[in-house]
């Protein structure tokens, strides 16, 4: 793709005498305006091909839970395993997340130390390994020890993903491309949910082992796609591995053109935020509570995973029959159909949501979608309630329960996409790994508290457990209005001027240009609405 010159150009520095006071221009401003859809350009087709392999990953995820959901509905499977229930049931849920727990750390200091594309390949084959392991069981206890491989690849996967996909595509892709990570999920979930639908017509063990043995089908499109990937730019900028970087950058985003504007301010801001003589003791651990962004920062990494396992998703992905038993919905064909529709839904409300992150913002998207899952899950509660006190006497109650939860998915994949893409955009270069790792720890902290809370309570005191989805809900609306701060239209680096200020490493652009306000003036941040489209208060403390 041919780069129109600039006027601007004088005005970008050599980047090999860059420095952080010489950046004059926003990254927004260097991207050329692409006359037709991605897909018409070589460069861009072949980038976001090799991406698709970072995309996938969630897939393995999602139909690790949708073919579990299942096999709860197959004869053949819950009499093999003496049909698991409660701690047992939890157990077996939890064999993943006990496996992703022991590579979280390490994963972080392998893909800082070998860069992101080979944690995420060896992952995969870690997820070949336990998936031929699973579906080979001969008991629970075998079971149990391939899906904590599995978990293991997970781990490896999870964490660096998101970081090739923020770090390597194309700047205004950037958004897209990584909140599209986490639809993975629902298409993996879909897939589980039709194979283990179809393998209902299977009479032999071969019900379940079927769908065991092909939750390894995306680690093989995984280690071919990241094989050919490019390394992240900023990952081999960070290793003194510039003319690599250039020459990743000029290839994939610059369409081959040595002299394209967009390289060189893309190149020139990754090196004035990685050149500082710090930055290997600002990628500490206790970097973390230096300084007041940094506290920021990590409040809001952990409480994200909190709105995306705690809103009551995973007592449907985990434990929709627990659901549809308690209004009365037994059938193992009528749940299996459920969960195969609801899945559908999922998916197309996922990459709706994603495609238009960038247009409408992160925070807005946020607020947007906790209060329709709030909206949502209250007459869930009323109507379980009602079916269950009147003895199911109404099937009336049943069906709007379906009903609510089909609804509750829109806005759930409203928030969820964001997920990936605000982790990567409030981390900086060098806490980015451990933002990653620490993302992933609550998460799977959470996860445990589901698998084995959520089968327990909804047995014992079945709709009440609602409740408490429907309080949690209502805090996480307070949490992201009064703390989450807005992060459309800035690179990167950029980014960095939300929590730091002047203080950022590249700031001068955006202060320069009265893009963004000094942070130190004050709670709210005005972003001009000239220069990026925003119409809202940036947040911050």
């Amino acid at each position: 793709m041919a780069v129109e010159k600039n006027a601007n150009m004088d005005n970008v520095p050599d980047v090999d005498n860059v420095r952080i006071e010489e950046i004059d221009m926003m990254l927004k401003d260097a991207a050329p305006k692409l006359d037709k859809m991605w897909w018409h350009y070589p460069h861009l087709r072949q980038l976001n091909l090799f991406l698709a392999g970072a995309i996938l990953v969630q897939a393995t995820n999602g139909y690790d839970g949708s073919m579990l959901n299942g096999l709860q509905s197959l004869g053949a499977w819950e009499n093999y395993f003496n049909h698991p229930q409660g701690a047992s049931l939890g157990t077996l849920s939890s064999g993943t997340t006990f496996g992703v727990l022991l590579v979280l750390f390490p994963a972080s200091y392998l893909c800082d130390r070998f860069g992101r594309r080979w944690p995420i390949i060896a992952g995969s084959i870690f997820t070949i390994i336990g998936a031929i392991l699973q579906s080979a069981a001969q008991n629970f206890g075998m079971f149990w020890t391939g899906r904590f491989i599995i978990g293991m690849g997970l781990g490896l996967m999870n964490t660096t993903s998101p970081m090739l996909l923020a770090e390597t595509a194309y700047p205004t892709q950037r958004s897209v491309l990584t909140s599209l990570y986490e639809t993975s999920f629902p298409f993996g979930a879909l897939i589980g949910a039709l194979i283990t639908f179809g393998s209902y017509y299977i009479n032999s063990t071969w019900a379940w082992r079927l769908p065991s043995l092909l939750q390894c089908l995306p680690a093989f499109f995984q280690i071919v796609l990241l094989y050919k990937c490019p390394e992240s730019p900023r990952w081999l900028v960070a290793h003194g591995r510039i003319e690599e970087a250039r020459a990743v950058l000029v290839k994939y985003h610059g369409g081959g053109d040595e002299d394209s504007l967009l390289v060189r301010v893309e190149l020139a801001e990754i090196r004035a935020a990685l050149q500082s003589d710090n930055i290997k003791k600002s990628g500490r651990w206790s970097q973390w509570l230096k300084t007041k962004g940094n506290r920021h920062r990590l409040a809001i990494i952990m409480f994200i995973p909190v709105m995306t396992q705690l809103s009551g998703n995973a007592v449907i992905s985990y434990y929709l029959h627990l659901i549809l038993n308690g209004i009365n919905i037994t059938t193992t064909k009528d749940q299996l159909v459920i969960n195969a529709t609801l899945l559908v839904l999922e998916l197309f409300a996922a990459v709706g949501i994603a495609s238009y992150c960038e247009m409408f913002g992160r925070r807005r998207f946020f607020m947007i979608g906790i209060v329709g899952m709030l909206v949502c899950f209250i007459p869930w509660t009323i109507l379980s309630a009602l079916s269950q006190e009147g003895n199911f006497s109404n099937p009336g109650y049943g069906i709007g329960v379906v009903a609510m939860i089909y609804l509750f998915e829109i806005p759930y994949h409203v928030v969820a996409p964001l997920a990936n893409l605000f982790l990567t955009e409030v981390a900086p270069y060098e806490l980015r790994s451990k933002a990653s790792a620490i993302f992933q720890l609550m998460g799977q902290i959470i996860g445990l508290f589901n698998s084995y809370v959520n089968p327990i309570a909804m047995t014992a005191i079945g709709w009440k457990y609602y409740i408490v989805f429907c309080c949690v809900i209502t805090c996480e609306f307070i949490v992201v209005y009064f703390f989450f701060p807005e992060t459309k239209g800035l690179s990167l680096e950029e980014i960095s001027v939300i929590f730091e200020g002047e203080a950022a490493p590249v700031s001068t652009g955006a202060f320069r240009h009265g893009d963004v306000e000094d942070p130190s003036a004050g709670l709210h941040k005005q972003v001009s609405d000239e220069k990026f489209g925003m119409d809202e208060d940036i947040k911050s403390t």
